[in-house]
């Protein structure tokens, strides 16, 4: 960009691509750069007083970007200063996900001998600070530590070491699926009743009692 002419949407978005993916996996470097660059842009392009509209525009995006920059530079483990006990719920809480993905608050209470308040009480506070995930699946929590705990864990010298026989991610919970195809739908819905009292003992089944409206003389 520095020897572009005119800074354009391109550019804008390659630069948020770039600290997008920078801040997820907590690349500290490229953050550092692409923050040098983009105040170094701000001085010797924008940083001047007569401004046309487009150039003021730009200028607002370069110092919201020079934000977004300062901020995820802020929120990477090092700026965190996480200092997580070893043994205390919170660490062990981010070691059990990174061993084994997808696992719901009731398999991390039983994991870390606690109960799901206190797991959600903690699971917030890892998410506040970028290093897991939390998706919903149908009524249950599902956690996933993120690139970004990864890199604290390695840090840390809690990173669990490769298992030859690593545990399977948790499996994702399926939602019953009923097809009008099925072939025992029909006789499921005919439920003994006071319309289909049901089979006899010689297997046929009794009729219902009638439905004729009584006609009016």
């Amino acid at each position: 960009m520095e020897h572009a002419k005119d800074i354009t949407d391109g550019h804008f978005s390659a630069l948020g691509m770039l600290i997008t993916d920078a801040s997820l996996t907590a690349d500290e470097p490229a953050l550092v750069e692409v923050q040098d660059g983009l105040q170094w842009l701000h001085r010797h392009y924008l940083d001047v007083d007569a401004l046309d509209g487009a150039q003021r525009e730009q200028r607002g995006r370069i110092l919201g970007l020079i934000d977004v920059v300062h901020w995820a530079l802020r929120r990477l483990p090092s700026g965190l200063q996480l200092a997580l006990q070893p043994d205390g719920h919170a660490a062990r809480f981010l070691v059990a996900v990174c061993r084994r993905r997808g696992m719901s608050n009731q398999q991390l209470a039983a994991e870390l001998g606690t109960d799901e308040t206190e797991i959600s009480r903690v699971g917030r506070k890892l998410l506040s600070a970028g290093v897991v995930w939390k998706r919903k699946e149908w009524r249950r929590n599902s956690w996933e530590i993120t690139p970004r705990g990864r890199e604290y864990l390695e840090t840390s010298g809690l990173l669990p070491e490769e298992s030859p026989d690593p545990l399977p991610e948790v499996p994702r919970p399926e939602r019953p699926v009923v097809r009008s195809s099925d072939p025992g739908l029909h006789d499921r819905r005919r439920e003994p009743g006071p319309d289909h009292p049901g089979p006899d003992h010689s297997g046929h089944d009794h009729p219902g009692p009638s439905r004729e409206r009584p006609r009016r003389g």
